[in-house]
């Protein structure tokens, strides 16, 4: 059986640090990644940890033609959840025979190669599966 574990979700904001104001004054988290650029996505992202192993992913969009700018656009900011699982290419066939649809399937340049994918849900919602461990060292704070 594939395993899954619910790690964070996803939030497209106008701009990371405004939003980082928020979750650490008003909201009073203060467990912060540092921000990432993911040139291939056109997105910086910082993770803030809601509780033990749970987080918001703070997504920016930094060119107009982003994916993220059209959540922004939308209105829709808290758009994906990601669940961490010990094998993606599995995690992704197991979710495909169960009429998930695979968007794409990659390396994050900012966690050492580790794999992760989107895929669309049978109802249309998007997920995001990573690589168990490779959110390790995440929290600089």
């Amino acid at each position: 059986m594939i395993s899954f574990r619910l790690h964070h979700l996803g939030c497209a904001v106008a701009c990371i640090e405004d939003s980082l104001r928020m979750y650490t004054g008003a909201m009073g988290f203060s467990r912060v990644s540092a921000i990432y650029e993911l040139a291939d996505l056109k997105v910086r992202v910082c993770f803030v940890e809601t509780a033990p192993d749970v987080f918001v992913e703070l997504v920016q969009a930094t060119a107009a033609d982003s994916p993220a700018s059209a959540f922004l656009t939308r209105r829709q900011y808290y758009y994906h959840a990601c669940y961490v699982t010990p094998d993606v290419r599995a995690a992704v066939a197991h979710l495909e025979a169960s009429g998930y649809r695979l968007l794409s399937l990659a390396a994050s340049e900012v966690f050492a190669g580790a794999e992760f994918a989107f895929l669309l849900t049978p109802e249309s919602a998007l997920v995001e599966i990573c690589t168990e461990g490779m959110f390790a060292r995440l929290l600089t704070t």
